[in-house]
């Protein structure tokens, strides 16, 4: 009997240390610096807060309360069943024809009732992990669909080193949307980022437009991820 309390003794104190832990590497940050209070939020998602994923300290807009008052679950599938919690994540980001940025997609995007009222907006998709991933997610090759911009590195922030792309759309797609991909990594993460901009379908989309979007994108995320944590 002595032997099972003192195990379920230690196995409590274990997971209180755990939980511990996690509450020091997962945390409502710091007052946001004016490029991300520059993001507008979903009414049901006002709020910020961030975690560390590996050694890289990640601040994620426009999360619902819950997620706010609980950061740890940031690192965690809320779906899955038992709960799987790892060292990746994902962000999504748009900007609007006028410059507003807001946290998720544009307004009225998901109903796509006037996506006109889309054109010259840009998203940002970020997904990031601990490792690259087992296959490869794009050749880095020239189509006749898809072109490469280079020089892109000299954009990433200080510590991100490229790893390849960018690859990007000719001319805007079916989605409406002409996108660059690019695979980065940072001390201890593994990015794939995606830049996408919002055009009538076939309309072509040049270097120098894509170059615009990354460069300013990336200048956001660099106001986001911290790697390693300071």
């Amino acid at each position: 009997m002595q032997t099972v309390f003192l195990f379920n003794w230690i196995a409590g104190a274990a997971g209180l240390l755990a939980f511990a832990a996690c509450l020091g590497a997962c945390s409502r940050p710091a007052p946001l610096p004016p490029e991300l209070q520059a993001v507008r939020c979903p009414v049901n998602r006002p709020e910020h807060a961030a975690a560390t994923f590996v050694n890289a300290r990640v601040t994620f807009v426009c999360v619902s309360k819950e997620l706010a008052d609980s950061p740890y679950l940031l690192k965690c599938d809320l779906t899955s069943r038992p709960m799987i919690c790892e060292d990746d994540g994902s962000i999504l980001l748009s900007r609007g024809p006028d410059g507003t940025i807001y946290g998720g997609l544009l307004p009225g995007e998901h109903k796509r009732t006037d996506p006109e009222a889309l054109y010259g907006g840009s998203r940002l998709t970020l997904n990031f992990r601990k490792d690259p991933p087992r296959t490869s997610t794009f050749e880095e090759e020239e189509t006749d669909w898809r072109f490469l911009i280079p020089r892109v590195g000299t954009l990433l922030p200080p510590g991100f080193q490229m790893v390849k792309g960018a690859l990007c759309d000719r001319r805007a797609t079916v989605l409406n949307t002409g996108t660059c991909n690019l695979e980065a990594k940072s001390a201890s993460l593994y990015w794939h980022i995606s830049v996408s901009i919002h055009a009538d379908r076939g309309t072509p989309i040049s270097e120098e437009e894509y170059r615009a979007e990354l460069e300013s994108w990336l200048k956001l995320l660099e106001k986001m991820v911290k790697d390693p944590a300071k």
